[in-house]
């Protein structure tokens, strides 16, 4: 698995996350950016001890928009995969299907 490439996404990810600000609703990556500069490390090292092949949820803005993201081990090193859903999906139009593009982008598409 390579951790560079997971590093960048989440940036692009968070940078993508100003495009669709909406008065009244927040960034929509407002969990997501705790998660990568208050915890980095744990969160990271998470992904990349995750043996389980289990779907993990997290929410990215503490409501109803999540992502959810595994590790397929069964390809030797591991395959980082990631979609977004959830119920505020729609509330965010812009940021949503960039995020998505950015997911076929890296390769990191579940399905």
């Amino acid at each position: 698995m390579e951790m560079f490439m997971i590093k960048q996404f989440f940036l692009e990810v968070l940078e993508l996350s100003y495009t669709d600000l909406k008065p009244g609703w927040g960034n929509p990556c407002s969990e997501l950016l705790k998660k990568l500069v208050v915890r980095q490390e744990p969160f990271l090292k998470k992904i990349e001890g995750d043996y389980t092949d289990m779907s993990h949820e997290m929410r990215i803005n503490g409501a109803g928009l999540k992502m959810h993201w595994s590790v397929d081990r069964r390809e030797g090193d591991g395959k980082f995969k990631i979609t977004i859903s959830g119920d505020q999906a729609k509330e965010y139009p812009v940021f949503v299907p960039q995020v998505r593009q950015l997911i076929k982008k890296y390769g990191f598409n579940k399905y």
